[in-house]
C-alpha cells in the first residue's frame, strides 16, 4: 500500500518480542487497519548489551554480539513453519556445555563466522532461513556492558546484575562501558558507535514506538547511545511510548507511568513523545501478591543493609570522632533512608505498587496524549533463575489492536490524494 507506514520499534527483550508477534498476526489475520503498517519495511533495533544465560556464554567464549534477544525476534516476526520456530527457540537440557544454550543462538554465531564475523549479514542469512518479515537491527556493533548507577553513587555493571543486586538503592542512571577484550582500546570518556543502519532506518521512519520492555536494561540501553537519542529528536515521526504492565523488582520499584517517561528523557534529553499507551487492566489478585512479596523482599534487604552500615559504624567509631559529629551524617543518612524504606513497604498493600496504571490526578503528563486499553494477557509461566515462575505480560494482539488506533491519527494517512 503506497501510504502504509514505516515502523521503528526500539527495545529488546521479551516486551519487544511480544509486540512484534502481535504485529505480525494482526497483518496476517488482515485485521481492521492492517493496511496502515508496511510490515516488509518495519525495523526492530535492539539493544545489545545482555550478559546473562547463553548469550552471555557466547560472548565470552566467542567475542560476539549478544544473540538472545536478536533470536527472539526473529521468530516473533518469522513466517516460516511453526517446527522450524520451535526448533530455533529449542533451549539444551544437558548437564553439559551444550545445556541452557538455544539451537538459534548457535546457529547465528555458526553464520556469523561463516560470514567472516560480520553479525548483520548473519542476522540477514537467519531471516531467509525463518522467513521472517521486516529487519532486525543491532542498536550498535561495540561491545558493550551495561552499568548502572545507583543514587548514593555505587555502580553496578553487568545487564544481569542490575536488577539481581544486593545494593537495591533505586536507579539514577545507566551507561554503557566498552567491554575490552585485548583486541579493541578505547579511549576515554568512552562514546558507544550506532550502527549505521539503525541510524538510517530511525531517519526514515513514519512511527518510532519505545517499548514495551525493562526500563533500565532492555530499552535505555538503546536510548543512551547518543546518535540515536539525537536521530531520535531530530525525526518528525510520531513517537509512542508503550508502558509496562508490571513494576519490575531491582528496576522500576513502586514507578508510576510519569516516573518511566521521566526516566526515558532523562536518558535521552530533547526527546518528545507524543502518545503513551498504557494498559488499565486489572490483574489476578494472586499474581499480584506474588510481585508484591518479591518487592517486599527487596525493600526488606535494603533495610537489613543500612541497619548492619549503621550498627557497624557505631560499634567501629571512636569517642572523640562521635563527640565532635564526623560520624553523624552517615549515620543520619542511613536512618532517614531506613524509615523511608519502612513507609514504602507500609504503602505497598495496594496493588497499584506493583502494577502500573495512570492516574491523572498523580501523573503529570500533559503535554502527552494518554491512551489506556486492556492489554494484558493471561498468566504466563517462564523459566527463571529461580525455576518456574508466572508473570503478567503484554497481550501480543491486544497491543497490536491498540497501536493501530493510534497510528491511524498518523497525518501521513490524512494527506490529500494528488
Amino acid at each position: 500500500m503506497a501510504d502504509a507506514l514505516k515502523l521503528v520499534c526500539i527495545g529488546g527483550g521479551t516486551g519487544l518480542s511480544s509486540l512484534l508477534s502481535g504485529i505480525k498476526q494482526h497483518t496476517g489475520n488482515r485485521r481492521a487497519g492492517s493496511e496502515i503498517i508496511d510490515i516488509d519495511n518495519l525495523a526492530a533495533i535492539v539493544s545489545v548489551s545482555d550478559d546473562g544465560g547463553s548469550s552471555g556464554r557466547l560472548v565470552e567464549e566467542f567475542d560476539v554480539i549478544p544473540p538472545g534477544d536478536i533470536r527472539k525476534l526473529l521468530v516473533a516476526l518469522s513466517n516460516d513453519d511453526e517446527l522450524l520456530a520451535k526448533l530455533f527457540e529449542y533451549r539444551f537440557s544437558s548437564d553439559g556445555d551444550l545445556g541452557g544454550h538455544t539451537v538459534g543462538n548457535l546457529l547465528l554465531i555458526a553464520l556469523t563466522e561463516l560470514n567472516n564475523g560480520n553479525f548483520p549479514k548473519a542476522i540477514q542469512e537467519a531471516s531467509k532461513l525463518l522467513s521472517t518479515r521486516g529487519r532486525i537491527i543491532p542498536v550498535s556493533l561495540d561491545g558493550t556492558i551495561l552499568c548502572a548507577e545507583l543514587v548514593g553513587g555505587d555502580i553496578v555493571c553487568g545487564e544481569s546484575n542490575i536488577p539481581e543486586r544486593s545494593n537495591r538503592e533505586p536507579i539514577q542512571r545507566v551507561f554503557l562501558k566498552p567491554r575490552e577484550n585485548g583486541k579493541q582500546h578505547h579511549d576515554e570518556p568512552y562514546e558507544c558507535a550506532a550502527h549505521t543502519e539503525a541510524i538510517e532506518t530511525i531517519a526514515n521512519a513514519d512511527a518510532i514506538i519505545i517499548g514495551p520492555g525493562s526500563l533500565y536494561t532492555s530499552i535505555m540501553p538503546n536510548l543512551v547511545i547518543k546518535e540515536i537519542a539525537k536521530t531520535i529528536q531530530a525525526s518528525d515521526a510520531m513517537k509512542i511510548y508503550i508502558c509496562n504492565v508490571m513494576s519490575q523488582p531491582g528496576e522500576t520499584d513502586g514507578y508510576s507511568v510519569t516516573d518511566h517517561v521521566e526516566a526515558i528523557l532523562a536518558h535521552a534529553p530533547g526527546v518528545a513523545l507524543d502518545y503513551v499507551i498504557v494498559n488499565n487492566q486489572p490483574a489476578p489478585e494472586k499474581i499480584i501478591e506474588r510481585y508484591r512479596q518479591k518487592e517486599l523482599s527487596g525493600k526488606f534487604a535494603q533495610i537489613k543493609m543500612y541497619t548492619e552500615e549503621v550498627l557497624s559504624m557505631l560499634e567501629t567509631i571512636q569517642m572523640e570522632d562521635f563527640a565532635e559529629g564526623k560520624t553523624m551524617d552517615s549515620v543520619l543518612y542511613r536512618t532517614e533512608y531506613i524509615s523511608q524504606l519502612t513507609n514504602e513497604t507500609k504503602q505497598m498493600a495496594g496493588p497499584s505498587n506493583v502494577q502500573i496504571f495512570y492516574s491523572a490526578e498523580r501523573d503529570n503528563l500533559r503535554d502527552l496524549r494518554i491512551v489506556e486499553a486492556e492489554l494484558i494477557r493471561d498468566t504466563t509461566e517462564v523459566i527463571d533463575s529461580g525455576g518456574p515462575q508466572t508473570v503478567i505480560r503484554h497481550h501480543p494482539e491486544k497491543l497490536a489492536q491498540t497501536l493501530v488506533q493510534v497510528l491511524s491519527a498518523h497525518p501521513k494517512l490524512h494527506e490529500p490524494i494528488s
